[in-house]
């Protein structure tokens, strides 16, 4: 996503800011980065575009008290750093984004987008070599978590084994959390009660409440572990949000039976649930397999359907949580030349078409609003504020920066993205 900075993960990028330069210079990058990343300007530009709801990630630390202070007087207001070592007081910035989305009229969707290690190899905040998240609480246990570096081995089951390097954590096992799937559920109802006890005007911006994106990807074998952490976080939310419509995310090879389980959590009293599906042409082929305009084409306009028919049979209602204009497994485009922005334009409409369209899709999410080329929130010694360089922006990027199509922003300044809401009706007329 970003090409000034890298790192594995983001607890990755903290740690190596506090060993190369100190604490206060982490925290200070991770506000910065809060404060500013999404501005005012682009939120009303968003609006211009016709975005009334945004989804909001948000990792499980964001609850998190900073430790050390020995007295257990602070909260997640308050700024240090949580017991794996993650920048706390984010919530600060969440809690600020509610009235400045209210006032463009955009409601929000606060996806817990990272579990402690919600997937294998994968960075979401914290890349571990198992999804300790949905894992039996015998093979998760608050501990020292191992890192996927270096060669990966299976050696039972799904489990990987790597070089044997891990991330450490001060996190005391207590009766509540003695795994770190029971860590992920407690989070999740803090963030619940934490929505429950905002003001009348702030709670109005919180439109749904997701309790996990992607559970397990990659990793089979955690089809009934991923359903039984949803049972559980169902009942954790609900303690606090009787109403709220709550997001369930699956996805393979953990997504057996999906709409008969939902349909049990409902008939069981769970209240308003809603499935986040994920429709993505860029994985469409095999690596190394480009698509043609005309195969894109015809896949946006016949095949996203299909996709997500399981559920809409089963009467239930799904957000697009993402979508992009990504294809052919990232490969760069070309945005100056007239034909790639033509049908650049055409594949846009013709997904906006399909999802607005059926019934059964309550809301579809561009990922993302902005990418992060050029963009470098750490301090310097003559500014401690972020900064955009060599003439970047959030719909600018460096000339060979290769994910310019996942913003929104930087495809509305191509002319591929006009309003959202612009009848497109009989985009996939000739598909």
């Amino acid at each position: 996503m970003f090409d000034q900075i890298s790192a594995a993960s983001e607890l990755d990028f903290v740690t190596t800011l506090r060993a190369q330069h100190s604490d206060a210079f982490a925290m200070r990058t991770m506000r910065n980065h809060w404060a500013n990343y999404i501005s005012d300007e682009m939120l009303d530009a968003a609006a211009t575009l016709g975005v009334d709801a945004v989804r909001i990630p948000v990792g499980y630390w964001i609850v998190d008290a900073p430790v050390g202070d020995g007295k257990g007087t602070t909260t997640a207001l308050d700024y240090g750093f949580s017991p794996e070592g993650f920048v706390t007081g984010g919530l600060n910035y969440l809690l600020a984004m509610l009235p400045r989305l209210r006032a463009r009229g955009i409601v929000a969707l606060i996806d817990v987008h990272a579990l402690p290690c919600n997937s294998a190899c994968v960075s979401d905040g914290i890349d571990c070599a198992n999804p300790l998240a949905f894992a039996p609480p015998q093979d998760a246990p608050v501990a020292p978590i191992e890192r996927c570096t270096g060669t990966c081995t299976i050696l039972e089951g799904e489990r990987r084994y790597c070089d044997g390097q891990h991330f450490t954590t001060s996190r005391h096992v207590d009766g509540d959390a003695p795994s770190w799937g029971d860590v992920g559920l407690r989070s999740i109802g803090k963030l619940a009660q934490w929505i429950s006890e905002l003001p009348a005007e702030d709670a109005s911006v919180v439109a749904g409440l997701q309790l996990a994106n992607e559970p397990a990807l990659n990793t089979a074998g955690y089809d009934a572990p991923v359903k039984a952490f949803y049972r559980a976080a169902l009942q954790a939310a609900r303690a606090h949000l009787p109403s709220l419509p709550l997001v369930m995310s699956f996805i393979p090879p953990n997504d057996h039976d999906v709409p008969a389980f939902v349909n049990t959590l409902q008939a069981a009293g769970g209240g308003p649930i809603v499935i986040d599906h994920h429709w993505y042409l860029n994985w469409a082929s095999a690596p190394g397999v480009d698509l043609e305009w005309s195969d894109l084409h015809r896949r946006a306009c016949h095949e996203a359907r299909d996709s997500w028919s399981a559920y809409a049979l089963a009467g239930q209602h799904l957000i697009l949580g993402e979508w992009s204009l990504a294809t052919n497994h990232d490969k760069p485009l070309d945005l100056e030349n007239a034909t790639t922005v033509r049908e650049l334009r055409q594949l846009f409409n013709e997904q906006l078409s399909v999802y607005s369209s059926s019934p059964e899709v309550v809301g579809a999410f561009y990922w993302t609003l902005r990418m992060g080329s050029g963009w470098d929130p750490r301090p310097t010694a003559d500014d401690p504020g972020p900064r955009q360089v060599n003439g970047t922006s959030a719909s600018k990027s460096l000339p060979a920066f290769p994910f310019k199509v996942w913003s929104l922003l930087e495809m509305a300044s191509h002319g591929i993205v006009s309003r959202l809401d612009d009848p497109v009706s009989d985009a996939c007329a000739s598909s």
